[in-house]
């Protein structure tokens, strides 16, 4: 019986289970001498077979760098493979080499150095998939690699802000987003990477890495000496080393302060979008400040005016886009982006802004209590939409974005802003009706919205201010880096920020104050063109320094990152 059930497993045997089979009887010595005979894998194979897993990850596993930093040289082999294997453009790049220096020794001349390749981590949490408003990252559920749908990509880059590795690179000629995908394609036929091969010390290999190890890591360790926190991510990649002195290091351009991406499209987007909101606020507030007549006649233009600056925001937001005519994707991603969150929330925003625009008109309607109502959900819905705007940028980890910081400076650009456009167009809508308006408006308008005006920006260019006080903190840490930079590249753009908030959010509202104060004429319109003209001026000027503020919210990030070289 034994020979007949041998017999017949033998018989059902395929070529492939007879070959492994053979396989598992050979020698170290045959299994050598094959690899120079075997013409049943690619001609390179038996330079890469073991810096590869034959087998796919379990359950609770997922595939993971390994890099052997003592093996690597910085030759940067592996970057020019990668290049020239995925046919990137000329001026991309999806992975980098950097340098640690230093080490425990006395004196400060140099110690030691190691280089450090590095590309995707292909984080257990990846903050590129979590954050893109459009799916465009998908996350395999076997090997756990992160790949990215280049069709998908709308080209917003918000990837890049909470990626805190910074591994998406933008494409200027394609318009969209592109990354390291681990070859995944070689990987599943089974040949390496164009890194793995490339590498003339065999420092990278692909392993298979458990995930909840992973987390448990990140947790108590970061990835390499001044990467960013790696409970951020959970990254998948291992560095290994036999010198301890490695883990003391310091990146090599860690004193290299570099402004990083500005951004304008959504600078100008997020100082407009909280104009318009502040205005809508505002507006709601002037019940409290000035008589019914005088509110009635005033609403229907300030809500005008308010819904106008946010559709010119709304508009401005799709010239950050690489493909813009692929903007409506953007709320595909609403159940875990706030990217998309915000959209919907200002899309929103602006819908029910235009509708209390047109009723505010119809005279029959304007007191109904649906409508007060109706503005009361425009202010909500408008300040919710700023706290989307807010978590965007908190999120990415970064200390110069962290809560304290941006929700302070969103809420007050929208108090500023808000306050300068009412006071504005209250002042330009009194002296042109005239008569009993005129009359009212520098008391009931003019003095308590522009007092507002001046101490709130006041508080706002004091709390600014106050930041710079981290230039003389101790050590390299990221705010004293981003004190560093406000107070040293971006110096000049800073001056020019408090200068211009300064005349136009406090001088000018005090100027059109003090025009109005000694006015004879009750009904005399002379002096509100005056300070209306005045508050235009004013009003320019705010704007411009809560533009230049929001330019330096973006160029003053100087967060952790992977380990660079010298410049």
């Amino acid at each position: 019986v034994a020979r007949a059930m041998t017999a017949t497993t033998a018989t059902t045997l395929t070529p492939l289970d007879r070959y492994l089979a053979e396989q598992g009887n050979l020698t170290a010595v045959d299994r050598f001498s094959k690899l120079d005979s075997d013409d049943l894998i690619p001609s390179q194979a038996r330079y890469y077979r073991d810096l590869i897993p034959m087998a796919q990850p379990q359950p609770g596993q997922q595939y993971g760098f390994e890099v052997e930093l003592d093996s690597c040289t910085g030759c940067k082999a592996c970057v020019t493979a990668c290049h020239s294997l995925n046919g990137l453009d000329e001026d991309e790049s999806w992975r980098s080499v950097g340098l640690l220096h230093g080490g425990p020794s006395g004196g400060s001349e140099l110690r030691s150095q190691q280089t450090v390749t590095a590309g995707c981590h292909h984080c257990v949490d990846p903050a590129c998939l979590n954050g893109c408003p459009v799916n465009a990252y998908e996350k395999d559920p076997v090997t756990g690699i992160v790949a990215h749908l280049d069709d998908q990509c709308i080209g917003c880059g918000y990837c890049m802000l909470t990626c805190p590795y910074e591994v998406p690179r933008y494409n200027s000629s394609r318009g969209i987003v592109r990354k390291c995908d681990m070859c995944a394609d070689r990987l599943a036929v089974g040949e390496a990477p164009a890194c793995v091969q490339a590498c003339p010390n065999q420092a990278i290999r692909i392993s298979i890495v458990d995930q909840d190890s992973i987390v448990a890591r990140a947790l108590i360790t970061r990835l390499i000496p001044g990467a960013p926190v790696s409970s951020i991510t959970n990254p998948s990649t291992v560095y290994l080393t036999e010198r301890h002195e490695v883990r003391s290091m310091q990146p090599a351009d860690l004193f290299a302060l570099r402004p990083a991406q500005a951004h304008p499209p959504l600078a100008v987007m997020l100082v407009i979008t909280q104009l318009s909101v502040g205005a809508f606020l505002t507006d709601l507030g002037l019940r409290r400040y000035a008589s019914r007549s005088v509110v009635e006649a005033l609403r229907p233009y300030n809500a005008l005016v308010a819904l106008g600056m946010g559709l010119v925001a709304l508009a401005a937001s799709v010239l950050h886009l690489g493909r813009p005519k692929y903007a409506f994707r953007a709320v595909i991603g609403l159940r875990h982006s706030w990217l998309s969150r915000e959209i919907v929330a200002f899309g929103l925003f602006a819908a029910l802004a235009g509708s209390y625009s047109i009723v505010l008109w119809w005279k029959p309607m304007a007191d109904h209590f649906l409508v007060t109502a109706l503005g009361a959900l425009v202010g909500a819905v408008g300040t919710a939409a700023v706290g989307c705007s807010v978590k965007i940028y908190t999120v990415t980890r970064k200390g110069w974005w962290q809560p304290r910081f941006t929700l302070t400076k969103f809420a007050l650009t929208a108090a500023v802003c808000g306050l300068a456009t009412v006071l504005l167009t209250s002042l330009v809508v009194a002296s042109v009706v005239g008569g009993d308006l005129a009359a009212s408006a520098p008391r009931a308008i003019l003095r308590p919205l522009g007092l507002l005006l001046v101490v709130t920006a006041t508080v706002k260019l004091l709390w600014e201010a106050f930041f710079f006080r981290h230039v003389s903190d101790e050590g390299i840490t990221e705010v004293k880096r981003t004190a560093m930079l406000l107070v040293g590249a971006l110096r000049p753009s800073t001056i020019c920020r408090f200068a211009l908030s300064a005349i136009g959010a406090i001088g000018a509202p005090l100027l059109a104050m003090g025009v109005t104060a000694h006015t004879t004429a009750a009904r005399s319109t002379g002096p509100l063109v005056v300070s209306a003209s005045v508050l235009a001026i004013g009003l320019a000027g705010t704007v411009a320094g809560e533009l230049i503020e929001r330019y330096q919210f973006f160029r003053a990030v100087s967060a952790p990152r992977m380990p660079g070289l010298i410049s």
